[in-house]
Protein backbone atom coordinates (compact mmCIF):
# COMPACT_ATOMS: atom_id res chain seq x y z
CA UNK A 1 0.00 0.00 0.00
CA UNK A 2 2.95 2.23 1.09
CA UNK A 3 4.56 1.71 -2.94
CA UNK A 4 1.15 2.34 -4.62
CA UNK A 5 0.62 5.28 -1.89
CA UNK A 6 4.13 7.05 -3.11
CA UNK A 7 3.52 5.95 -7.00
CA UNK A 8 0.98 9.04 -7.06
CA UNK A 9 4.06 11.24 -6.78
CA UNK A 10 5.46 10.49 -9.53
CA UNK A 11 2.63 10.95 -12.40
CA UNK A 12 3.57 11.36 -16.12
CA UNK A 13 1.82 10.99 -19.03
CA UNK A 14 1.13 7.16 -20.78
CA UNK A 15 3.86 7.22 -23.35
CA UNK A 16 3.30 5.85 -26.99
CA UNK A 17 4.31 3.30 -29.29
CA UNK A 18 1.36 0.78 -28.55
CA UNK A 19 3.04 -1.58 -30.91
CA UNK A 20 5.80 -2.64 -28.17
CA UNK A 21 2.78 -4.01 -25.75
CA UNK A 22 1.78 -6.54 -28.39
CA UNK A 23 3.72 -10.32 -28.51
CA UNK A 24 6.87 -11.00 -29.48
CA UNK A 25 5.70 -13.16 -31.68
CA UNK A 26 3.19 -11.02 -33.00
CA UNK A 27 6.07 -8.38 -33.53
CA UNK A 28 8.80 -10.16 -35.05
CA UNK A 29 7.67 -13.19 -36.71
CA UNK A 30 4.59 -11.74 -38.67
CA UNK A 31 5.20 -8.18 -40.66
CA UNK A 32 8.68 -6.70 -40.69
CA UNK A 33 8.62 -2.86 -40.85
CA UNK A 34 11.21 -0.78 -43.00
CA UNK A 35 12.19 2.53 -45.01
CA UNK A 36 9.04 4.01 -43.23
CA UNK A 37 8.53 7.89 -43.61
CA UNK A 38 6.01 10.00 -42.09
CA UNK A 39 5.69 13.92 -43.50
CA UNK A 40 5.51 16.68 -42.42
CA UNK A 41 5.97 16.42 -39.06
CA UNK A 42 3.51 19.66 -38.44
CA UNK A 43 0.32 20.45 -40.64
CA UNK A 44 -2.34 22.48 -40.38
CA UNK A 45 -6.28 21.85 -40.45
CA UNK A 46 -7.00 20.84 -44.16
CA UNK A 47 -3.42 20.68 -45.11
CA UNK A 48 -2.30 17.47 -46.19
CA UNK A 49 0.35 14.92 -44.81
CA UNK A 50 1.63 11.54 -46.38
CA UNK A 51 3.16 7.97 -44.72
CA UNK A 52 4.99 6.00 -46.72
CA UNK A 53 6.98 2.92 -46.39
CA UNK A 54 7.72 -0.68 -47.06
CA UNK A 55 6.74 -4.19 -45.06
CA UNK A 56 7.46 -7.76 -45.80
CA UNK A 57 5.56 -10.81 -44.46
CA UNK A 58 7.68 -13.29 -42.81
CA UNK A 59 7.66 -16.69 -44.15
CA UNK A 60 8.35 -18.21 -40.43
CA UNK A 61 4.95 -17.10 -40.19
CA UNK A 62 3.58 -18.35 -36.39
CA UNK A 63 0.96 -21.23 -36.72
CA UNK A 64 -0.92 -18.82 -33.50
CA UNK A 65 -1.59 -16.16 -36.17
CA UNK A 66 -4.30 -16.32 -38.82
CA UNK A 67 -2.76 -16.04 -42.25
CA UNK A 68 -3.22 -12.81 -44.11
CA UNK A 69 -5.73 -14.26 -46.72
CA UNK A 70 -7.72 -11.37 -45.52
CA UNK A 71 -5.94 -8.23 -44.65
CA UNK A 72 -6.73 -4.69 -44.48
CA UNK A 73 -3.71 -2.06 -44.43
CA UNK A 74 -4.66 0.76 -41.94
CA UNK A 75 -3.74 3.73 -39.99
CA UNK A 76 -3.39 3.59 -36.24
CA UNK A 77 -4.56 6.52 -34.25
CA UNK A 78 -6.30 8.11 -31.25
CA UNK A 79 -9.30 9.30 -32.81
CA UNK A 80 -9.71 10.11 -36.61
CA UNK A 81 -7.57 12.96 -36.48
CA UNK A 82 -6.15 12.64 -39.70
CA UNK A 83 -8.91 11.24 -42.63
CA UNK A 84 -7.74 9.05 -45.19
CA UNK A 85 -7.98 10.01 -48.47
CA UNK A 86 -6.00 7.31 -50.53
CA UNK A 87 -4.08 4.06 -49.54
CA UNK A 88 -2.01 2.08 -52.48
CA UNK A 89 -0.09 -0.84 -52.12
CA UNK A 90 2.98 -1.45 -54.73
CA UNK A 91 0.94 1.50 -56.54
CA UNK A 92 -2.20 0.17 -56.49
CA UNK A 93 -5.04 1.54 -54.69
CA UNK A 94 -6.20 -0.32 -51.60
CA UNK A 95 -9.35 0.87 -50.42
CA UNK A 96 -10.86 -2.55 -49.08
CA UNK A 97 -9.61 -5.93 -47.80
CA UNK A 98 -7.79 -8.16 -49.91
CA UNK A 99 -5.05 -11.33 -49.75
CA UNK A 100 -1.64 -10.46 -48.91
CA UNK A 101 1.43 -12.94 -49.83
CA UNK A 102 3.51 -14.76 -47.23
CA UNK A 103 7.03 -13.92 -47.92
CA UNK A 104 6.45 -10.91 -50.22
CA UNK A 105 7.61 -7.47 -49.77
CA UNK A 106 5.09 -4.38 -50.12
CA UNK A 107 5.27 -0.75 -50.64
CA UNK A 108 2.80 1.23 -49.29
CA UNK A 109 1.54 5.13 -49.63
CA UNK A 110 -1.20 6.60 -47.55
CA UNK A 111 -2.55 10.40 -48.21
CA UNK A 112 -3.66 11.71 -45.33
CA UNK A 113 -6.20 15.30 -44.56
CA UNK A 114 -5.63 16.99 -41.10
CA UNK A 115 -8.50 17.32 -38.94
CA UNK A 116 -8.31 17.18 -34.82
CA UNK A 117 -5.24 20.09 -33.87
CA UNK A 118 -3.20 18.15 -31.23
CA UNK A 119 -0.21 16.06 -31.08
CA UNK A 120 -0.97 12.42 -32.45
CA UNK A 121 0.77 9.48 -32.74
CA UNK A 122 0.29 8.06 -36.14
CA UNK A 123 1.15 4.01 -36.80
CA UNK A 124 0.95 2.24 -40.02
CA UNK A 125 -1.21 -1.16 -38.98
CA UNK A 126 -2.27 -3.74 -41.03
CA UNK A 127 -5.88 -5.89 -39.60
CA UNK A 128 -5.80 -9.46 -40.62
CA UNK A 129 -8.57 -11.93 -40.17
CA UNK A 130 -8.08 -14.15 -37.55
CA UNK A 131 -4.92 -12.61 -36.40
CA UNK A 132 -6.22 -8.90 -35.27
CA UNK A 133 -4.42 -5.85 -36.06
CA UNK A 134 -0.29 -5.71 -36.41
CA UNK A 135 0.40 -2.28 -35.62
CA UNK A 136 4.07 -1.18 -36.86
CA UNK A 137 6.14 1.83 -35.95
CA UNK A 138 5.18 5.48 -35.31
CA UNK A 139 5.94 8.77 -35.35
CA UNK A 140 4.71 11.82 -33.53
CA UNK A 141 2.53 14.19 -35.98
CA UNK A 142 1.21 17.98 -35.11
CA UNK A 143 -1.53 19.31 -36.37
CA UNK A 144 -2.35 23.24 -35.54
CA UNK A 145 -5.00 25.25 -36.26
CA UNK A 146 -9.04 24.82 -35.41
CA UNK A 147 -11.50 22.13 -35.60
CA UNK A 148 -14.16 24.03 -36.50
CA UNK A 149 -12.35 25.31 -39.66
CA UNK A 150 -12.21 21.69 -41.54
CA UNK A 151 -14.25 20.35 -44.33
CA UNK A 152 -14.38 17.07 -46.35
CA UNK A 153 -16.09 18.30 -49.57
CA UNK A 154 -16.40 15.52 -51.89
CA UNK A 155 -19.05 15.34 -55.19
CA UNK A 156 -21.49 13.11 -55.34
CA UNK A 157 -22.72 11.43 -58.67
CA UNK A 158 -25.73 13.69 -58.92
CA UNK A 159 -22.80 16.50 -59.46
CA UNK A 160 -23.70 17.88 -56.47
CA UNK A 161 -21.37 19.01 -53.76
CA UNK A 162 -21.44 18.14 -49.96
CA UNK A 163 -19.31 18.53 -47.11
CA UNK A 164 -19.12 14.58 -45.08
CA UNK A 165 -18.21 16.41 -41.70
CA UNK A 166 -21.74 18.17 -41.25
CA UNK A 167 -23.64 16.83 -44.24
CA UNK A 168 -27.12 15.88 -42.42
CA UNK A 169 -25.91 16.18 -39.28
CA UNK A 170 -28.79 17.51 -37.86
CA UNK A 171 -31.24 14.45 -39.62
CA UNK A 172 -28.64 12.21 -37.59
CA UNK A 173 -29.58 13.53 -34.55
CA UNK A 174 -33.25 13.86 -35.61
CA UNK A 175 -33.24 9.96 -35.73
CA UNK A 176 -31.07 8.99 -32.91
CA UNK A 177 -33.54 11.52 -30.57
CA UNK A 178 -36.28 9.35 -32.23
CA UNK A 179 -35.57 5.85 -31.44
CA UNK A 180 -33.92 6.77 -28.06
CA UNK A 181 -37.70 8.33 -27.57
CA UNK A 182 -39.42 4.96 -28.75
CA UNK A 183 -36.72 2.92 -26.28
CA UNK A 184 -37.25 5.10 -23.18
CA UNK A 185 -41.28 4.94 -23.48
CA UNK A 186 -41.29 1.14 -24.05
CA UNK A 187 -38.96 0.34 -20.75
CA UNK A 188 -40.71 2.95 -19.09
CA UNK A 189 -43.97 1.93 -19.84
CA UNK A 190 -43.12 -1.88 -17.94
CA UNK A 191 -40.85 0.06 -15.51
CA UNK A 192 -43.61 1.82 -13.80
CA UNK A 193 -45.99 -1.20 -14.04
CA UNK A 194 -46.70 -2.35 -10.71
CA UNK A 195 -45.83 -6.15 -11.63
CA UNK A 196 -42.68 -4.95 -13.13
CA UNK A 197 -40.46 -6.42 -10.75
CA UNK A 198 -42.44 -9.59 -9.23
CA UNK A 199 -43.51 -10.55 -12.71
CA UNK A 200 -40.50 -13.53 -12.54
CA UNK A 201 -42.02 -14.85 -9.33
CA UNK A 202 -45.39 -14.62 -10.77
CA UNK A 203 -44.49 -16.25 -13.95
CA UNK A 204 -42.85 -19.27 -11.59
CA UNK A 205 -45.84 -19.69 -9.87
CA UNK A 206 -48.69 -19.31 -12.05
CA UNK A 207 -47.25 -19.40 -15.66
CA UNK A 208 -48.24 -16.69 -18.40
CA UNK A 209 -51.80 -15.85 -18.31
CA UNK A 210 -51.63 -13.70 -15.64
CA UNK A 211 -48.95 -11.89 -17.27
CA UNK A 212 -51.09 -11.31 -20.36
CA UNK A 213 -52.73 -7.98 -19.56
CA UNK A 214 -55.00 -6.27 -22.08
CA UNK A 215 -53.50 -3.30 -21.50
CA UNK A 216 -49.67 -4.49 -22.55
CA UNK A 217 -50.84 -6.21 -25.41
CA UNK A 218 -52.42 -2.63 -27.12
CA UNK A 219 -49.51 -1.01 -26.03
CA UNK A 220 -46.82 -3.45 -28.23
CA UNK A 221 -48.94 -3.56 -30.82
CA UNK A 222 -48.83 0.03 -31.28
CA UNK A 223 -45.18 0.09 -30.63
CA UNK A 224 -44.78 -2.68 -32.90
CA UNK A 225 -46.82 -0.47 -35.72
CA UNK A 226 -45.28 2.29 -35.33
CA UNK A 227 -41.54 0.92 -35.49
CA UNK A 228 -42.76 -0.68 -38.58
CA UNK A 229 -44.10 2.83 -40.48
CA UNK A 230 -40.85 4.59 -39.35
CA UNK A 231 -39.23 2.08 -40.54
CA UNK A 232 -41.05 2.12 -43.98
CA UNK A 233 -41.76 5.89 -44.00
CA UNK A 234 -38.06 6.17 -43.52
CA UNK A 235 -36.89 4.36 -46.18
CA UNK A 236 -39.46 5.63 -48.62
CA UNK A 237 -38.48 9.47 -47.46
CA UNK A 238 -34.45 8.02 -48.40
CA UNK A 239 -35.89 6.40 -51.94
CA UNK A 240 -36.96 9.82 -52.65
CA UNK A 241 -33.98 12.42 -52.26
Amino acid sequence: MATLALSTLDISPAAAHGERSQEPFLRMRTIQWYDMKWGPETTKVNDFATMTGKFHLAEDWPRAAGKPGRAFFNVGSPSPVFVRLSTKLNGEPTMISGPLEIGRDYAFEVKLKARIPGRHHMHAMVNIKDAGPIAGPAAWMNITGSWDDFTNPIKLLTGETIDTETFNFSNGIFWHVLWLSLGVFWIGYYVARPMFLPRSRVLLAYGDDLLLDPMDKKVAWIVLILTFGIVWGGYRYTETK
